[in-house]
């Protein structure tokens, strides 16, 4: 699946933003920092290709980590008319989910996941829906306006983004997130995609 097909049609830019890796003792990491120079990280990079012989490291999957999240949401607002009015999926499976979103409506996403329907202010989708602490936020991200959305797979590490390319210039600028231009015709990583 291209990232085209993956965010909805009609955006005109397009960006990978990496959640961080981190070590042992729990410490983020950049993906390009943790690949130094051992190869060059870009869009298509898999977390995977850089742990050859190196101590152990983890990245999560299925959601978007905190402060990355909070990056996001903040870059976000000023990029759409609807800022209190948007929708976040998160996937029915995941354990630990509260009870009061279990009983949110759900629509079917690409491939064959159902996903509770929420919405709220943008900055809601960055809080985690699980009842323990840390938890995952919601993986999918799209305001009423539809000017940019935001999408993270069950099996992602990272988050792929679409919308105005003054929006994507801004993401790939902030310095507390590491993000790679993307297109649309660019397959996703094979790794965060699994159907």
């Amino acid at each position: 699946m291209t990232v085209g097909e993956y965010l909805p049609r009609g955006h005109v830019s397009y960006a990978r933003v990496m959640n961080p890796m981190r070590d042992d003792n729990g410490r983020p990491l950049a993906w390009r920092t943790f690949a130094a120079e051992q190869s060059e990280v870009d869009a298509m990079s898999k977390w995977a290709d850089l742990l050859d012989d190196k101590p152990d490291v983890d990245v999560r999957v299925g959601t978007i980590e905190p402060a990355v999240a909070a990056t996001l949401a903040r870059l976000l607002r000023d990029h759409t008319a609807t800022p209190t009015e948007c929708f976040f999926l998160v996937w029915e499976g995941y354990a630990h989910m509260r009870a009061d979103l279990r009983k949110a409506t759900s629509i079917m996403l690409m491939p064959e996941r159902r996903m509770h329907v929420l919405a709220g202010d943008l900055a809601d989708g960055a809080e985690p829906f699980e009842e323990t602490a840390g938890g995952r936020s919601a993986q999918w991200w799209i305001p009423a306006d539809g000017v940019w959305a935001v999408g993270n797979d069950l099996y992602g590490a990272s988050v792929y983004v679409s919308g105005t390319e003054q929006l994507i210039s801004a993401i790939l600028a902030a310095d507390d997130i590491e993000a790679y231009r993307a297109s649309a015709s660019m397959q996703i990583v094979a790794e965060e995609w699994a159907s």
